[in-house]
């Protein structure tokens, strides 16, 4: 039974349907190919799985949202909390209860994304992030964390790549490790069950069942699956992580089998509280025929009238939390999609956004779209707020160089980036709005920074210009203004987390429903 499984937190509920969360002990352990062939198999099965990413990745919830036909959102505890950063803990003594105190409560956001996720499902599959106890200093946002405070249960995914009697201390030390910012009597994460990935030939299967079998045994956690190299999914990578779920072919029929054949599907929904195995199932491929996988989620739909917001949505900007178009429309906002790769203009928007993703892999095709490029122009001259992170901060600039080649962009903001293979910034953000010249200032938001791109000489901003926040990491430490904005422009580099910047998207749509130019100025 369920209540078996969970060591429960006071202030949390259980979630409202079965819920699990695939993690793994470290990067690269399997995580994505076990939770897309889970997903496969659950719905073989006739479930209907929600899914969601742990942390800021995009990549993954990509993938997860083309399995499911879901929009998958980002789970994040670090992130979805509001407000300023403190200095981690030490992880001793009166220094973790005071940690536990502050960090071991849902915070809101968090909880109404997760009931949203639940409200239309059968099960919610999540996805975690790097290992299993990794996280912002202190353990903030790890995986753990997260299963803690919403009662996941956990499937541990172990690579056992070059591992042979060995799994077992590996194991045990995962399922037994108490993390520094647990008081001794705080909730520890549960377990529903061990999946070996990267399992070589039966040998290497005896040698595994045999490694685990005590642990199971003491730790009451069974071994549910050995999943083979031959089968796996295969996903190709480049330097921001996975290639991007649109450009991977996967067969779903042959996933949900190669699951159902490697791992104990029944025995991980019994142990989940999912209940017995349904009845008449056809195996998977006679279910369903051998296909790509390319569905699209389903977006809430936008109000009958409200201010239009034009998001750029293609390859090239595709890092756009799946929640931020239901926070904008929960303010009142109708958001209306278009793609600067392949249309002439945005369409009549109120105010324009534009995302991150891979604008560098596609910056020939943006610069030979003069008509998209000339029409910005023309629609930022006119007053129309416009925003931009990361990747769409990029091309809100003057010029792109990469690979050796310089592309011209939309030239909305005096900047000019480049791409020289490194780097240069990674990690959360606690960002506050800078005051402008009446003054204000002060607003507070999170997020996180990763990208490659930088500033052409790191000038400083010209005279017309204005940088946009305080950046400071997920210790406290301040790292300095970033970002720019002339007139109704701005960009960032930081991808604001929605959950964690609704006051920002807020007043942005308040600033651009009373036509100011300067949204940063609400």
């Amino acid at each position: 039974m369920r209540e078996s499984l969970s060591t429960l937190c006071a202030n949390t509920p259980d979630p409202p349907v079965p819920s699990l969360l695939v993690a793994g002990t470290s990067s690269g352990a399997g995580k994505t190919s076990t939770t897309l062939a889970l997903l496969c198999a659950l719905e073989a099965r006739g479930i209907e799985a929600a899914a969601a990413k742990c942390g800021p990745d995009y990549i993954d919830a990509g993938f997860l949202t083309a399995m499911t036909g879901r929009a998958a959102p980002n789970l994040d505890v670090w992130m979805s909390r509001v407000g300023g950063v403190r200095v981690a803990a030490s992880g001793c003594g009166a220094d973790r209860e005071r940690f536990w105190r502050r960090e071991g409560t849902l915070p809101t956001g968090l909880a109404r994304l997760f009931a949203r996720l639940c409200a239309t499902a059968d099960m919610v599959v999540a996805e975690g992030a790097m290992a299993l106890y990794d996280g912002a200093d202190g353990g903030v946002g790890s995986a753990a964390h997260l299963a803690v405070l919403l009662r996941l249960p956990v499937l541990l995914v172990i690579s056992a790549a070059s591992l042979g009697q060995s799994v077992g201390a590996l194991a045990e030390g995962f399922l037994c490790h108490h993390p520094s910012w647990l008081p001794p009597d705080g909730p520890k994460p549960v377990f529903a069950g061990i999946v070996c990935s990267h399992v070589g030939r039966e040998k290497h299967r005896d040698m595994l069942r045999a490694a685990l079998s005590d642990v199971e045994e003491r730790l009451h956690v069974p071994l549910l699956g050995l999943l083979p190299r031959e089968g796996a999914p295969q996903l190709a990578s480049r330097h921001l992580g996975l290639v991007q779920a649109e450009e991977t072919e996967l067969d779903s029929g042959a996933l949900a089998d190669w699951f159902e054949a490697n791992c104990d599907l029944d025995l991980l929904l019994e142990r989940i509280g999912f209940g017995p195995k349904r009845s008449g199932r056809a195996s998977a491929m006679e279910a369903r025929p051998a296909s790509v996988v390319r569905r699209k989620p389903a977006y809430r739909a936008c109000p009958a009238a409200g201010i239009r917001v034009g998001i750029a949505r293609d390859a090239a900007f595709s890092f756009c939390y799946a929640d931020l178009p239901d926070l904008l429309v929960e303010f009142g906002a109708r958001c209306v999609f278009f793609s600067p790769l392949a249309d002439a203009a945005p369409p009549s928007c109120d105010a324009l956004y534009f995302p991150g993703g891979y604008p560098e892999l596609h910056a020939g095709a943006l610069a030979a779209n003069t008509a998209m490029l000339s029409a910005l122009r023309r629609v930022a001259a006119r007053g129309t707020p416009v925003y931009g992170e990361c990747g769409g901060y990029m091309y809100l600039m003057r010029s792109l160089r990469s690979s050796g080649v310089e592309y011209v962009m939309s030239g909305l903001l005096p900047l000019d980036c480049e791409m020289d293979g490194k780097w240069a910034a990674l990690g959360y953000r606690a960002v506050r709005a800078l005051p402008d010249g009446a003054g204000r200032g002060g607003l507070w938001a999170r997020g996180h920074e990763f990208h490659y791109g930088r500033i052409v000489g790191m000038r400083p901003l010209e005279c017309a210009c204005s940088p946009l926040w305080r950046v400071y990491d997920s210790r406290g430490e301040d790292l300095g203004e970033e970002g720019c904005r002339k007139g109704n422009v701005s960009g960032s580099w930081v991808h604001l987390y929605p959950e964690g910047a609704r006051a920002f998207w807020k007043l942005w749509l308040a600033g651009v429903a009373r036509g100011l130019n300067d949204i940063f100025a609400c």
